[in-house]
């Protein structure tokens, strides 16, 4: 793996136990902002409707089916880890399928791409990702192995060895695996943006960056969170380097939401 930007060597390491078990659940917080954006994008009328088709009728008539051969498993338990999440995804699947009956599918991209990013920011809380000590390398591993070491997920881990930088590498990643598999590309695109605002805008004591990342075609995640050198060390443009890749400008989606943070102290829908 190399340097880190420090100069230091970066050592590859385990990934730490987890302390506690964290899943993916979907609470009021995000069923509120996944409706207020929806409304927001294609009208209150239309947009109930459409929630309402996608709740009621099409879960009887038009529910995806489970795909385990859109997968390389290598047990049951990966399978069953698996299916939890595409259980979790499939009311998103609905909705971007009855999208695309209802306005093409270049629109329904648009449309559940603007959807994604406020949804995701709304489940943050959930995780609860963010160390105490917000400098601390060994508790951001912590945090990892406690928020995605389990089958869902497959990470590779470095450390530098004056503890100024800690990178990974995901080579899978259930949700967006699944999303991509059932055609919700700029969904998963989107969801992922999120880490750059997360970032960027709640924990600015240390820099995120990632140039690749498996939503956007590439065959792995590189994240990189490390702590800044000195007073003027700042992201650079190189560090979204992912954002660049997405079929919509995701840049400019994770610049608008950086704005409305920085004008309003919260993320405002």
């Amino acid at each position: 793996m190399g340097y880190a930007k420090s100069g230091s060597k970066l050592e590859e390491v385990e990934m730490l136990t987890p302390k506690r078990q964290m899943m993916l659940s979907l609470n009021w917080p995000m069923v509120k902002v996944l409706v207020k954006s929806l409304l927001r994008e294609i009208g209150t009328l239309k947009g109930l409707e459409l929630l309402l088709r996608s709740r009621t009728w099409s879960m009887v008539t038009d529910k995806p089916k489970w795909h385990p051969e859109y997968f390389d498993f290598n047990d049951v338990e990966e399978e069953n880890a698996f299916k939890k999440i595409f259980n979790l995804l499939t009311p998103t699947i609905i909705l971007y399928n009855n999208l695309k009956k209802q306005y093409g599918e270049y629109r329904a991209d648009k449309i559940i791409a603007n959807i994604a990013i406020p949804v995701q920011l709304a489940m943050y809380p959930q995780f609860g990702w963010i160390p105490k000590n917000r400098t601390d390398i060994d508790e951001w591993r912590q945090s990892t192995a406690d928020a995605w070491g389990n089958k869902c997920w497959k990470v590779k881990e470095w450390v530098s060895e004056d503890k100024t930088e800690y990178r990974m590498r995901w080579t899978k990643c259930a949700p967006v695996m699944i999303l991509k598999a059932y055609g919700v590309h700029s969904y998963a695109e989107n969801v992922c943006m999120t880490d750059h605002i997360f970032f960027d805008c709640i924990v600015p004591e240390v820099i995120f960056s990632r140039t690749h990342a498996i939503d956007v075609g590439d065959s792995y995640c590189d994240h990189v969170i490390r702590l800044p050198l000195r007073k003027d060390d700042k992201k650079e443009e190189a560090d979204f380097g992912d954002c660049f890749k997405a079929h919509f400008d995701g840049r400019d989606a994770v610049r608008h939401w950086q704005e409305v943070y920085k004008r309003f102290g919260e993320f405002k829908i």
